[in-house]
């Protein structure tokens, strides 16, 4: 019986350690899913690019809670997969979190700030805890649209 309790404790703490790991790679993994998209953006073409990053089963490009999102540079988005009700949506750069942040104009301040990329910061509902949550997106221009995945900080 000591030995199951102690089996139980060490999966429990390796379960709970993997989702921490897992949490603080994600936001990096955001960086270096906008540029792998900017290079299959360059290299394939809009029309292919945009239809990779559409297909939900595409790993590469959809993976859980990363995925990318192409935007003009006002904002309005023209690649979604997780949400393509959200493309060619006058009323998007209007969208406010709950604590008024203007989220879409974040993401283009951001976009415009800094040739490297920059973080638009916001807050989200989380898809697995179902609570708001502080939620970052990794923004950056190229070709005259913005490039962008968005995670959730280690807290």
């Amino acid at each position: 019986m000591k030995f199951v309790k102690l089996a139980v404790i060490a999966a429990m703490t390796v379960f709970f350690a993997s989702n921490q790991a897992r949490a603080t790679d994600e936001c990096p993994a955001a960086q270096g899913l906008v540029d792998k998209a900017i290079a299959h953006f360059n290299a394939a073409g809009k029309d292919k690019s945009f239809a990779d990053f559409m297909d939900k089963g595409n790993k590469d490009w959809v993976n859980g809670e990363l995925y990318v999102i192409v935007a003009t540079m006002d904002g309005i988005f023209k690649a979604h997969a997780i949400n393509p009700k959200l493309i060619d949506n006058p009323d998007l750069p209007g969208l406010k979190d709950v604590n008024g942040v203007l989220i879409i104009q974040e993401m283009i301040k951001a976009g415009k700030s800094a040739p490297t990329g920059a973080w638009a910061k916001y807050t989200w509902t989380h898809p697995e805890t179902k609570k708001l949550a502080p939620k970052q997106t990794w923004v950056k221009a190229n070709g005259g649209l913005l490039f962008m995945a968005g995670c959730y900080p280690a807290t």
